[in-house]
């Protein structure tokens, strides 16, 4: 079977995960716990060397700041007052400049939020008047959960690749079945159940290829199909549902040629809806 290779495209890279794990500890951009957020992106960058991503460089770079910093910070200076001074200072300024670097990229994800948030609210708002219908009174209760991170399935793999994969063997499997099988299955299963969770989809003992391609192929199904993932709080179970431009009939024609490659070749959305 040929090698995934995923580009996750400059919205989607080494800085907003480690944005994401800020914001999901409710920790602070002034005073990162280094041991702690060090720890969390090595778990996610593990998964992501799985994944054989195409711009695992750009991630590794990240990590290797945040394990000098946490090296330093950890190991005590054993040189003369005025040269660890100058250390200090020197581990100072890398820590700066990421902090830096992150308030300025969360600068620029927020104002592109905002604006898609705004465009969302006219194209609602154009569709009431050009159909000429009251808006409609909305039951809480009814409401779909919060859509997730990309970030939060990629957490979720990590999870089930650790759970399902099998010890390894000396034996070679290899795995060309079409990615369109994989969708056909979630898809199908979705349409049944309505409301399917995500680790029914990963058998036990289920070999790795198979593991990446049911994860590839719910990407692509969460980014061009309608599929919508939700999860109440986290550590509840992550369910996979039918958002509005959901479909009940599959357009195999689409995706019949659809390869490995060009699955995990494609840009992976930051907010699969």
């Amino acid at each position: 079977m040929a090698k995934f290779q995923v580009d996750l495209h400059q919205y989607f890279g080494p800085l907003d995960l480690l944005l994401h794990i800020v914001r999901r500890e409710e920790l602070t951009l002034s005073d990162l716990p280094l041991a702690k957020i060090t720890n969390q992106y090595f778990e996610y960058l593990e998964v992501l060397v799985e994944l054989s991503i195409d711009d695992v460089a750009d991630f590794i770079e990240i990590a290797s700041i945040l394990v000098e910093m946490k090296a330093k910070q950890a190991v005590p200076d054993q040189r003369d007052p005025a040269e660890a001074d100058g250390g200090a200072e020197a581990v100072d300024e890398i820590s700066d400049d990421l902090v830096a670097r992150l308030i300025e990229y969360r600068r620029i994800r927020d104002a592109s939020s905002i604006l898609d948030e705004q465009g969302q609210r006219w194209q609602m708002r154009y569709s009431r008047l050009s159909n000429d219908l009251p808006p409609r009174r909305l039951d809480p209760s009814d409401q779909p959960l919060e859509p997730l991170e990309v970030w939060d399935l990629v957490s979720a793999f990590g999870r089930i690749l650790r759970e399902r994969q099998p010890r390894t063997t000396a034996t070679v499997v290899v795995d060309d079945t079409p990615i369109h099988v994989y969708m056909e299955r979630i898809h199908s299963l979705v349409c049944q159940q309505k409301r399917l969770e995500l680790t029914t989809l990963f058998e036990a003992g289920m070999h790795k290829s198979a593991l990446v391609a049911m994860f590839l192929a719910t990407l692509e199904l969460t980014r061009h199909y309608g599929l919508v993932t939700q999860q109440q709080d986290a550590g509840h179970p992550l369910y996979l549902v039918g958002g509005e431009n959901f479909k009940e009939v599959l357009d195999v024609h689409k995706i019949d040629n659809l390869s490995f490659e060009q699955v995990a070749g494609s840009n992976l959305p930051v907010n699969p809806r």
